[in-house]
């Protein structure tokens, strides 16, 4: 019960670190503010994490967010007979569907990254490498007719983070919009 308790706290914590941190970046976010959308003494965070940079690392490596993207993209809805740019424009949406799941973890990821906040660059860079293993690994398996799948995989890549920026500068324009414009351009590109 205590560990649970315990569990559910640090869980508590990491989840309003990330909110936090994803729109102000983590310089902005102080540990004070953290507690007090926590609910907890400041004493309280310092128990868990012994820095903001141990926090933010914590945020990154202990939440498996690369592996959280990497199951949310599902080929369940892939189907064989439809033509080639209806299958690449299924696959881009499932990864842009991932994407929006970890959107806060993107934003926080693309804002540090962009700092040049070291303990950020190791986790982007396997998240890079993980979409990029995973579009190549799609393109191979449900659109076979692609040649040369490792520059439709960065094309691919660019169209996600395209689309991400633009949600990002216009967070009014429907996700679903972006996300038709970028595979679109995708089709265009390599077919």
């Amino acid at each position: 019960m205590i560990t649970d308790l315990i569990v559910n706290q640090r869980e508590r914590i990491l989840d309003e670190a990330l909110r936090l941190m994803s729109a102000e970046g983590s310089a902005a976010m102080s540990m004070r503010q953290l507690a007090q959308a926590c609910g907890v003494q400041v004493a309280a965070i310092y128990h868990y994490f012994p820095s903001k940079d141990a926090l933010l690392q914590s945020v990154f490596e202990e939440r498996r967010y690369d592996t959280r993207l990497a199951s949310q993209v599902q080929v369940a809805g892939l189907e064989a007979e439809a033509d080639v740019p209806e299958r690449l424009r299924s696959v881009f949406n499932l990864f842009w569907s991932g994407a929006l799941e970890e959107e806060d973890v993107l934003r926080l990821l693309l804002g540090e990254g962009l700092r040049n906040q070291a303990v950020a660059l190791p986790t982007g860079s396997a998240m890079l490498e993980l979409f990029r293993t995973g579009v190549l690994s799609l393109l191979e398996q449900y659109v076979p007719e692609i040649q040369d799948t490792e520059t439709v995989s960065e094309v691919f890549v660019a169209q996600i983070f395209a689309g991400f920026i633009q949600h990002i500068f216009q967070p009014d324009l429907d996700t679903d919009l972006i996300a038709s414009r970028a595979a679109e351009v995708l089709v265009r590109s390599v077919l």
